[in-house]
């Protein structure tokens, strides 16, 4: 690499040779912008100007008692701030050196901001360095300085002083301070990107942002947030997070405890209105490593959701109060119709007993299903005990052995060392082994086994209760269907059994589960809390 004796020279050389400069010369500088252009460049650097201000002014300070006069050029040598010592500054007035002019070789003679800007490097002029004679008493050191993120040249900071001061130490000096001044501006462009980044996050998501230092103190409040809770931004900057109510209560909690806050869900009441909102907050402690810095809290508006469920869930009780409504109706047609029937016959023939005898067993029949209607989904009292389930299903087995021998069907209970002691309503629970015995029992007209199995699962802190029996099993269409009202495999069913018991369970916190193939029978799991803590 060129060292900068021979830029020197070779500026020199061109100075004579090419632009016909004489030594004994004024030179002046020529080329100038207008002020609309000049404007123009120094509000596009002006963050850069006012970065290489900052520096330099304090430079200056340090370098107390030396006459120096500072110069910023953009990439083109086109000058954009002065300012310094007063004496130097009249000596380059006289130059024709102002704001807008150009250091440009051919008019200037050899000069360091020229150089700088050619070979990319610190350059310094002390004295005889210079083409021209009357800048012999001139020292001046230029170094150029480049946006970090690209590489691309901005401009020049130079620093000029008389040879009486001129000292190597200078160049390094400037040296130091262009690299402080690019990371500065470096650091400058990252922040304002990052703070774009940030305000087009916060601004762009419909939740509520709010931050706070850890005093509390608000730092940002979003437009989402302002839209939510009918409270504005200015109003929570000046007024603090107390404005907010219960979002102002959690986030002083976060920040005098540092623990987080997560799905806290509260109704929030608007000011000047009777209206409430359903809020879901999330309130997390800033830290900067161990220390607690400030809060970050979201918050979206849950209102639409809330009521949407609700009108979903009456919905679902419209649609199923018609389904019952429609069975129940269907159920009863039957038994009607025939009942209908028989007293037209009554009124012809002298059969009326035996037709009575129907007629009471038709509303025998319609009396149990309208029971039944009426007890599904209704709350019942549920009297819970301590219960040993061995002894349960042993009683139930006993219950049911001789409608057992009936159908040819031998029940039989797998031991078990398990002592599983639960707290349910004995009777209920009771009644539903009752009714998949007797299903399972009517599974199989030809006879067969049932097995009875109970096993626990620690983990889940859960009972089994499996009944397995050899029927003729379902299809995977009929098992999805099975606990629907009026849903029935059997000829004669009402459909109304596998609800209520349903409902038994699921009031036990529990749950049932089949296993059914066609041709090769049904096992039924009834899953049960252990433990169960009323």
């Amino acid at each position: 690499m060129k060292d900068f004796d021979t830029y020197i020279r070779d500026s020199k050389m061109n100075c004579e040779m090419v632009y016909n400069m004489k030594p004994n010369e004024v030179p002046f500088l020529k080329v100038g912008l207008t002020n609309k252009e000049l404007q123009f460049r120094k509000q596009r650097f002006v963050k850069e100007l006012s970065v290489v201000q900052h520096f330099m002014k304090k430079l200056i300070q340090y370098m107390e008692g030396i006459p120096t006069l500072i110069i910023t050029t953009d990439n083109q040598g086109y000058v954009l701030d002065i300012y310094g010592d007063q004496s130097i500054k009249e000596m380059v007035d006289s130059l024709g050196i102002t704001q807008g002019t150009k250091f440009d070789e051919k008019d200037v003679g050899t000069n360091s901001v020229s150089l700088s800007l050619k070979h990319h490097t610190p350059i310094s002029l002390i004295g005889s360095d210079h083409f021209h004679h009357c800048l012999s008493e001139v020292a001046c050191y230029s170094a150029p300085f480049c946006f970090s993120s690209n590489g691309s040249l901005v401009g020049t900071v130079s620093m000029m002083t008389t040879v009486n001061y001129a000292s190597n130490f200078h160049l390094g000096l400037l040296s130091s301070a262009v690299d402080t001044i690019e990371r500065e501006i470096q650091l400058q462009e990252q922040n304002h990107t990052l703070h774009l980044l940030n305000q087009v996050l916060i601004e762009s998501t419909p939740m509520g942002i709010v931050m706070t230092d850890q005093q509390g103190k608000p730092l940002e409040f979003n437009s989402s947030a302002e839209e939510i809770i009918g409270i504005q931004r200015e109003t929570i900057i000046d007024n603090g997070i107390g404005q907010m109510d219960k979002i102002g209560e959690y986030i002083n909690y976060v920040l005098e405890t540092g623990k987080k806050v997560e799905n806290a869900e509260f109704s929030f009441s608007l000011i000047e209105s009777d209206y409430s909102k359903k809020l879901l907050l999330d309130v997390l402690p800033l830290f900067d490593e161990d220390y607690l810095i400030g809060a970050f809290a979201q918050f979206r508006d849950m209102t639409n959701y809330h009521e949407l469920q609700q009108k979903l869930i009456e919905s679902e009780k419209l649609s199923a109060i018609g389904k019952l409504g429609a069975g129940l109706a269907h159920e009863i047609r039957n038994p009607l119709t025939s009942i209908i029937g028989l007293t037209h016959l009554m009124k012809e023939n002298n059969h009326k007993k035996e037709y009575l005898e129907i007629i009471t067993a038709e509303l025998e029949r319609m009396k149990n299903l309208v029971n039944q209607f009426v007890s599904y989904g209704k709350p019942s009292y549920m009297e819970r005990v301590h219960c040993n389930l061995n002894d349960l299903i042993a009683d139930t087995v006993e219950l049911m052995n001789s409608n057992a021998h009936l159908h040819n069907v031998d029940i039989y209970v797998e031991p078990t060392n398990i002592n599983a002691k639960v707290l349910i309503d004995e009777s209920k629970i009771k009644q539903v082994l009752i009714n998949f015995m007797k299903n399972a029992l009517e599974a199989m007209p030809d006879g067969g086994n049932v097995c009875i199995q109970l096993k626990s699962d620690i983990k889940k802190d859960e009972v089994h209760i499996s009944i397995k029996d050899e029927g003729v099993g379902m299809t995977k269409e009929q098992v999805n269907n099975l606990g629907t009202p009026f849903f029935t495999t059997k000829e004669n069913g009402l459909g109304m059994g596998l609800p209520i018991c349903f409902d038994i369970v699921q009031a036990h916190d529990g749950k049932i589960k089949f296993d059914s193939e066609k041709g090769k029978g049904t096992e039924v799991h009834i899953i049960l809390p252990l433990n169960y803590n009323d």
